[in-house]
């Protein structure tokens, strides 16, 4: 099969121009199986070819492990070094490492706490911070003069309703008494001439009956002028007090459309639908700004802390000291250290099933290819030349396979193990 590249640049790592022997071992072997690969070969050529590969990235995985090893047993020498302690040092690395615990937890519960305004409106209250207190008042003040001149409007609204009925109803009554008029007068007319016929008929005085008639049509005909006179003042009057409610309510009006221009302004500008939201709005920005002002306090106090702690630790000499910010609580707390070995410990022990059966893995594979040989021909030196750098790619160079019998026994990280 065709295999090239086998051996890649491991994640944050550059080489640089000298390698060292495993390194070097690790192109070797690469360049070495690209050519057997190339070349044409019988089936056990190609298994013998494919195990060489299997070798290489078990290899390259073995490395990786005892590189993760080595890391985890730094970390592990560094809680030997935090529990082995004496009180004179703990006192005040425990203080600083408290410090950083809690302004570290303050710091993420305000990250977890829900934003009470958005960005957009956090920075345009920003902008107008100063003049907001009187924007608002302006606004209430705005909001309520309009409510009176909605009052006003629908009192004079109603007033020209009244005057308009008050008119209408005079007219009605002037009407009224111009029929009555005219039925008035043909009735004094018709019974004047009856009696008139009846008084020459008869050859009778009737002249107290035509008095008292034309008492009552002069009595009746002044009630219908004085009724028909009033409702003409009526109907004058109505139109002048309409005509004035017309007046008021068109100045009243001019003032509306200002006021309700400069309520939509400010309810636009500000996203809000009256100034009870704006006011609330605001005082959810002043306790979000609190709350921001707050965590750079924080931050800028974490920082200090963290510098101190870390610097603190170096003086102890430790592999990684800046990975104790994140577990600043274990220094605190003897329990979390226990923990944190405790986990630590576990995890080395995986690490360590790991290079176990990667080395048995390469053993049974490189006898195999070994058992295999005879049947290479010529190219059986460049498969034992394959073995051998294996064999240093293994080695690791300055990187031992760790040696448990002998952590357990002669190291104090693993005493607990």
């Amino acid at each position: 099969m065709i295999f090239s590249k086998l051996f890649k640049k491991r994640r944050g790592q550059e080489y640089g121009p000298e390698y060292d022997q495993s390194e070097y071992a690790t192109l070797q072997t690469e360049n070495i199986v690209t050519e057997l690969n190339q070349s044409q070969g019988s089936q056990t050529k190609t298994y013998v070819v494919d195990l060489c590969e299997q070798m290489i990235n078990t290899s390259r995985d073995l490395s990786d492990a005892k590189e993760e090893y080595e890391l985890v047993t730094n970390y592990l020498k560094d809680v030997q070094v935090i529990e082995d302690l004496d009180d004179e040092i703990r006192e005040p690395l425990a203080e600083r490492a408290s410090c950083v615990a809690k302004l570290e937890k303050q710091r993420t519960d305000f990250l977890k706490t829900e934003r009470r305004i958005s960005d957009t409106q956090f920075e345009q209250m920003q902008e107008e911070e100063e003049h907001l207190p009187g924007i608002i008042k302006r606004f209430k003040s705005n909001e309520s003069y309009l409510d009176a001149i909605k009052k006003d409007m629908a009192y004079l609204e109603g007033k020209k309703l009244e005057w308009n009925m008050a008119r209408n109803e005079a007219v009605k009554v002037q009407k009224s008494m111009r029929k009555a008029a005219i039925y008035l007068f043909v009735l004094f007319a018709t019974l004047m001439a009856l009696l008139g016929i009846l008084s020459w008929y008869l050859k009778t005085d009737l002249r107290l009956f035509m008095t008292i008639v034309a008492i009552i049509a002069v009595s009746y005909g002044g009630y219908v002028l004085i009724r028909f006179q009033n409702a003409g003042r009526g109907i004058r009057r109505a139109d002048v007090n309409r005509n004035h409610a017309v007046t008021l309510e068109n100045h009243v009006k001019i003032k509306y459309v200002n006021i309700k221009n400069a309520v939509d302004f400010t309810s636009e500008k500000f996203h809000v639908r009256n100034a009870y939201e704006l006011q609330y709005l605001y005082e959810q920005y002043l306790e979000e700004a609190r709350e921001k002002e707050q965590f750079r306090k924080t931050s800028d106090e974490l920082n200090y802390y963290s510098k101190s702690l870390i610097d603190f630790l170096h003086r102890l000499r430790l592999y990684d000291s800046r990975v104790w910010i994140n577990h600043a609580n274990a220094i605190v707390d003897s329990r979390e250290l226990v923990e944190l070995k405790h986990n630590l410990l576990a995890r080395r022990q995986k690490i360590r099933g790991r290079i176990e059966y990667s080395i048995r893995s390469i053993e049974d594979m490189k006898k195999e290819v070994i058992r295999n040989m005879d049947q290479m021909g010529n190219q059986a030196p460049q498969i034992l030349d394959i073995l051998r750098k294996v064999e240093v790619m293994n080695s690791g160079g300055q990187r031992q396979a760790p040696k448990a019998k002998k952590e357990e026994k002669g190291e104090n990280v693993t005493k607990e193990e």
